[in-house]
């Protein structure tokens, strides 16, 4: 398959601005410096939100904030965290997302023509098989193990980052980088285009990965210590627009891709990329002056602390009620034996004897307070959206069921959004082009190109269409809201008011058709429609005032001349 320019690689160029960037090893290495130091105190959070939400990150958060090496071989879970609430929300809002909007079991998305394409039956049979290869390659690739870590990352620190790139043994590859192993910069729209991440390779690892290896690796490698770790920075930043050129081979694409080993300052690896291949999504901005999000588990973190705390009393109440504490009357000789059976010697009189010592509490206060911040957790991880209906503990109408299943979606919808035009969209706009590129897709009809301005077809790449059970939900809260509508309206317009009048019920019920997925080949266009209709209430009334002057008597011939004309200008 020729390797033909798409639209895409076209709207990413026009995007990708002049850059006036010092790419030099010594300037790169102080821009990751500056970028790591503007996102300390984010980091800072992200330690306490690992500790009580994903404890298993912790560790390396910890190694990139202190500037030591980032293994994990030294790893254990934090013993500071006593109650599982939030790691559990996390863990159920994570899986959420991959079962309800990016599921492994079925078909989740569809690429589509562009507007001005639509209908093209040959494009449309093309892009609905290369749906089908790009699901499975990126099954075969490992897309949802990768993005399921990268979705806890993201409910859990605000910011995740997936890196897709070819693979060797497979045309895909996914990685998702943790968090504090990167730092990221925005551009004037609001996209992160500059992101810089250190990892450690081992000498063997570095053999294997660069083109070149400094001289500290290579002995390394002579002298067999091939599990010897060093510290690298691969920085991801676009291209100056005068440097972007085909021709020129990876060097010249419009995105730049720089590994440097920090300690020699040495560049082992450059080349490029032709659409930015990773992609940094927001669970919600934290503020136009960060590049970072924020997560619920940021917004429940006064929850999060309370139930920690409130863990902490209750388990000391409890233990206290079990083992409790004894109070010794002054001067009492012996020791007292607290094992059951136990015989203690000392106290002349009762009242001398040891006593239970402030074992009081209130454990059912505790636990409602316990309760209430539990809620506030699972509301802020959005779990009710994804509970069962069948916890409820009544029988409720199936209005009720569309009505509160409308507010929780509507509650997740930003969210949601974010995670279309940061992650979903971006992610399948590079998977479509790397799997173009390397083959994997049938010959393109014609009409799958058009001419540029300098005459060199282009392809114009598809949109995506997310057909996974959250758009689904997101459609039927919308239908929720016509029948409200109608149910509303209808009695007025039975009292003959036309209130309906207002509402184009055509454009409604064709919405309401796509959003239920169903096929819209078959409908008639809205003007063919109403011309139709138009006609039809046309020859009734002609039909009408005809019957009306056959009943005048005198006007007999001129009914049936009317007559006549109406069956005429029908036909």
């Amino acid at each position: 398959m020729v390797p033909w320019p798409s639209s895409h690689d076209q709207r990413r160029n026009l995007r990708t601005q002049a850059s006036l960037m010092d790419s030099s090893p010594s300037a790169l290495i102080k821009l990751n410096q500056d970028l790591r130091n503007h996102a300390a105190p984010m980091q800072m959070l992200w330690q306490e939100v690992g500790r009580m939400c994903l404890t298993r990150k912790v560790q390396s958060l910890i190694n990139a904030y202190n500037k030591a090496s980032t293994t994990t071989e030294l790893w254990q879970p934090d013993t500071r965290l006593l109650n599982s609430r939030a790691v559990q929300a996390n863990e159920i809002l994570s899986a959420g997302i991959m079962s309800a909007i990016m599921p492994s079991d079925q078909r989740w998305f569809s690429f589509k023509p562009a507007p001005s394409q639509r209908g093209n039956d040959a494009l449309e049979e093309w892009l609905e098989a290369c749906t089908e290869i790009a699901l499975l390659e990126m099954f075969v690739a490992g897309f949802y193990p990768r993005v399921h870590e990268s979705m806890e990352d993201r409910c859990t620190f605000g910011t995740n980052i997936l890196h897709v790139d070819s693979g060797v043994k497979n045309a895909l590859r996914f990685r998702s980088w943790d968090a504090g192993t990167y730092v990221i910069a925005e551009n004037d729209d609001g996209e992160c285009d500059i992101i810089f991440r250190e990892r450690e390779w081992t000498a063997r690892q570095a053999q294997q990965e660069f083109d070149q290896l400094p001289p500290v690796v290579q002995q390394q490698l002579t002298n067999n210590k091939l599990d010897e770790k060093t510290k690298y920075i691969h920085c991801i930043f676009p291209r100056d627009l005068k440097a972007v050129d085909d021709n020129a081979g990876p060097k010249g694409k419009a995105f730049s891709s720089i590994y440097i080993h920090e300690p020699t300052q040495m560049i082992v690896k450059e080349s490029g990329y032709d659409e930015l291949p990773s992609f940094a999504s927001r669970y919600r901005k934290w503020s136009e002056a960060s590049a970072y999000g924020v997560s619920p588990a940021m917004i429940a973190l006064a929850e999060i602390r309370g139930v920690n705390y409130l863990e902490m009393l209750m388990s000391t109440l409890a233990e206290v009620t079990v083992n409790p504490r004894m109070i010794l009357p002054q001067g009492f000789q012996g020791v007292p034996d607290l094992r059951a059976g136990g015989i203690t010697f000392g106290g002349l009189t009762r009242d001398t004897f040891p006593q239970e010592w402030m074992t009081g509490g209130r454990f059912d206060i505790g636990l409602n307070l316990m309760e209430r911040k539990e809620r506030a957790i699972d509301e802020a991880f959005h779990r009710p959206l994804f509970d069962q209906f069948s916890q409820m503990d009544r029988e409720i109408t199936a209005t009720e069921v569309r009505a509160r299943q409308a507010e929780k979606v509507a509650r997740f919808s930003p969210a949601f959004t974010s995670l279309t035009v940061e992650f979903i969209n971006p992610i399948m706009e590079r998977v479509f082009m790397l799997l173009y590129r390397a083959g994997k897709f049938p010959q393109p009809p014609q009409e799958a190109f058009m001419q540029d301005a300098l005459g060199r077809p282009m392809l114009l790449f598809p949109s995506i269409v997310q057909t996974n059970r959250m758009a689904q939900s997101m459609a039927l809260a919308r239908q929720s809201e016509f029948a409200s509508i109608f149910q509303l309206l209808s009695p007025l317009q039975q009292m003959g008011s036309p209130v309906l009048d207002n509402l184009d019920e055509e454009q409604m019920t064709r919405d309401m058709i796509r959003d239920a997925a169903l096929p819209t080949r078959d409908l008639d266009s809205v003007k063919a429609l109403r011309d139709a209709r138009a006609q039809a209430q046309q020859a009734q009334q002609q039909m009408e005032m005809a019957q009306a002057a056959m009943k005048s008597g005198p006007a007999m011939d001129m009914a049936q001349q009317a007559l006549g004309g109406g069956q005429q200008q029908a036909a």
